[in-house]
Formats: structure tokens, sequence, C-alpha cells
């Protein structure tokens, strides 16, 4: 998951406002105006998941590629962002299952 703010025109409030743009991998899944508060949540659960598995197919190549590019950095990121995947993964599944919900 992750979280971008971006300057949009509200559909609640009619207003141009900073809003918070919440994704689950590559699906918007939320947006919220931060003028107003109103939240719109997007049901990205049908896309999800065969994007989830082109995304996990695809993660040996990828990172060969950054081996091939750039191996210290590579060696340098891997341990943490190895330990860190479960979380961002979690906070990806909570968006998706939040979207689905409605709440």
């Amino acid at each position: 998951m992750s979280v971008e703010e971006s300057n949009l025109r509200c559909t609640a409030c009619e207003r141009e406002a900073e809003h918070v743009v919440v994704y689950a991998g590559r699906f918007v899944s939320q947006i919220q105006c931060t003028g107003c508060g109103a939240v719109t949540r997007l049901d990205v659960s049908e896309a999800y998941l065969p994007d989830l598995r082109q995304r996990i197919s695809s993660k040996p190549r990828r990172l060969l590629r950054r081996l091939r590019r750039d191996p210290g950095e590579l060696a340098s990121s891997l341990p943490m962002s190895t330990l860190s995947k479960p979380a961002r993964m979690a906070g990806e599944f909570r968006a998706v299952w939040r979207s689905r919900r409605g709440g």
C-alpha cells in the first residue's frame, strides 16, 4: 500500500483541494478530500488478485534485472525490503478489504 497526495476537484464539496490517494498495489482504492473530509472508496478486489499474481510471478525477473544493473544497491537494499515486505503486503490487503466492504 502507498499513500500519495494530489490536488483534485472534490466530488462532494466541488472545490479543488488536496486529496490523500491510497493505492493497493497499482490500483487506487481510496481518495479522501482534506478540505471537507469526504472519502471515496473504489472496490479494486476483482482486479487486485490477478495483478498480485502477475507481480509475484515477475519478481524474480525484476530482481535479476536489478542485480545486473547495480549489484551493490540490490545487496544493500534487499535485507530491509525483505523484512518490510510482510507489513507492506498486509497494508495492501487491508486497503483492498476496506474498499470492498465500503468502510
